[in-house]
């Protein structure tokens, strides 16, 4: 073979390995002195990470598992894929893990596609070794190919900024050290090293949409852009990128935003649309729903203009009272717990700050002011039999300054206090007589003076 021909072929073939090793290092994918349980189904490119690996898990200080699943789909061709990955392991001394699964009768039962139920099975059981081996980093030969393919396929789902971001080089445990090489470059590797692997028949199989769009699609994009993979792989990687930022902003926008079990609706829609919009999705994930279509996202931004109340997926429902969004019924919660000093943590994981504050602070401090009646009491009325609890019934309230004893209910309810608020409100109670209310402030025998320094308490709760 011609020199020149063969140094040529050695530099693309390092150029590959150091993209591959720099998307490693970068994203951190392999902690030191663990385990990586790599699935290998015997084609170039889970052959060609196998092998790349093994050549540096003294490197990088790992150790590793071969997992293979044989679907029982394709017969003889299954059983020869499993043989030659057992062969791989074997001359390259690395354990080998085999699941054997009726994919085809598995997929009727759980009603569901060939693909969807073969990749649920492959990661249940990769899942389920990496458990077995100290929560092990879990690495899939998924190429720049299959990133195009991928973007390309929700495309075609109208997806948004996540969807066309595709797949994540890490995902919790799921690392991708391929993603940033094209299947020809990963085939050229194996020519180098001389790594035979096997052909799936099945990826000529046009009755899958995947293929359609590697042997149809990308061919025709091809003409017009000869690295179109790398060109859509690294268009996916920014909008990764743009979408992790406005997701970082939905974050805080909804701590700002919190109210109790709840989130203000005026707190939201200043926020642009599309970290609104995140900020919903995620107030909705956090309540048990994470699969939002975009037309669920639209009603409930919707819902935050015009109130009322909306059914999402799964049954679980949003609702506006009297300016907060809410999912589901309250969750109520009983509880009754001795104060401490200088912090309560409640059972519903909320906090209760209290302190003393001085006349000088008060009076220096506006934000004091704003939060005087509702926030404010004696701390002489404060004795070791104090206990935070929550509302029981028959409760009655003596509010100060008012002169008045009514049922804890029906003040808050005069006071427009959400239902779903009432329902986990704090009390401060000393031997039977409530002290303070969320929402209502102190009692007329705590209510604050004037006349002493340190004579107050400031009581937060939930950053109020």
């Amino acid at each position: 073979m011609n020199h020149d021909l063969i140094s040529a072929q050695k530099a693309e073939i390092l150029l590959i390995e150091r993209r591959a090793e720099q998307l490693v290092i970068s994203e951190k994918m392999f902690p030191k002195g663990g385990t990586v349980i790599v699935g290998v189904s015997g084609g170039a490119d889970s052959t060609a990470l196998l092998h790349f690996l093994n050549n540096h898990a003294e490197k990088w200080n790992f150790s590793l598992i071969a997992a293979h699943v044989n679907h029982g789909l394709r017969g003889e061709n299954a059983d020869h894929d499993e043989a030659f990955v057992k062969e791989c392991c074997q001359k390259w001394a690395i354990p080998c893990e085999v699941l054997h699964e009726d994919v085809a009768a598995l997929s009727k039962k759980r009603k569901e596609g060939l693909e969807a139920c073969g990749r649920y099975v492959r990661y249940t059981f990769f899942k389920a070794l990496a458990k077995e081996n100290g929560e092990a980093v879990i690495a899939t030969a998924h190429t720049a190919s299959d990133q195009a393919e991928t973007v390309l396929m929700h495309l075609c789902r109208g997806a948004g900024a996540r969807g066309l971001s595709g797949i994540s080089p890490v995902h919790e445990q799921i690392v991708r050290p391929f993603l940033c090489l094209t299947r020809e470059e990963i085939e050229a590797y194996c020519n180098w090293y001389h790594l035979s692997y096997c052909e799936d028949e099945t990826n000529r199989d046009l009755d899958f949409s995947r293929n359609r769009i590697r042997q149809q699609v990308i061919p025709v994009l091809k003409t017009l852009n000869p690295k179109v993979e790398t060109a859509v792989s690294g268009a996916a990687f920014r909008l990764r990128e743009d979408d992790d930022c406005l997701f970082e902003m939905a974050k805080s926008s909804l701590e700002q935003a919190a109210r109790g079990p709840g989130w203000e609706t005026s707190s939201l829609m200043k926020q642009p649309r599309p970290v609104r919009l995140r900020a919903l999705f995620l107030a909705a994930k956090k309540n048990g729903e994470g699969e939002l279509s975009a037309d669920h996202l639209l009603n409930l931004d919707l819902l935050l203009k015009q109130g009322g109340k909306i059914t999402l997926t799964g049954g679980l429902h949003a609702e506006v009272q009297q300016g907060v969004l809410f999912f589901g019924e309250p969750k109520k919660q009983r509880f009754s717990l001795p104060l401490s000093f200088p912090e309560t943590v409640l059972p519903d994981g909320r906090r209760l700050l209290v302190r003393k504050i001085s006349q000088k602070e008060l009076k220096n401090d506006s934000k004091f002011h704003n939060l005087f009646f509702l926030n404010l009491l004696n701390y002489a009325t404060i004795n070791k039999n104090t206990v935070v609890r929550t509302r029981l019934e028959g409760d009655r309230f003596r509010p100060a300054g008012r002169g008045i004893s009514k049922p804890l209910r029906r003040m808050m309810n005069e006071a427009h206090i959400p239902p779903y608020l009432r329902e986990n409100s704090i009390l401060l109670e000393r031997e039977g007589e409530i002290l303070w209310a969320e929402g209502l402030g102190a009692s007329e025998s705590a209510r604050p003076g004037f006349d002493q320094e340190n004579a107050m308490i400031i009581i937060k709760e939930n950053g109020l």
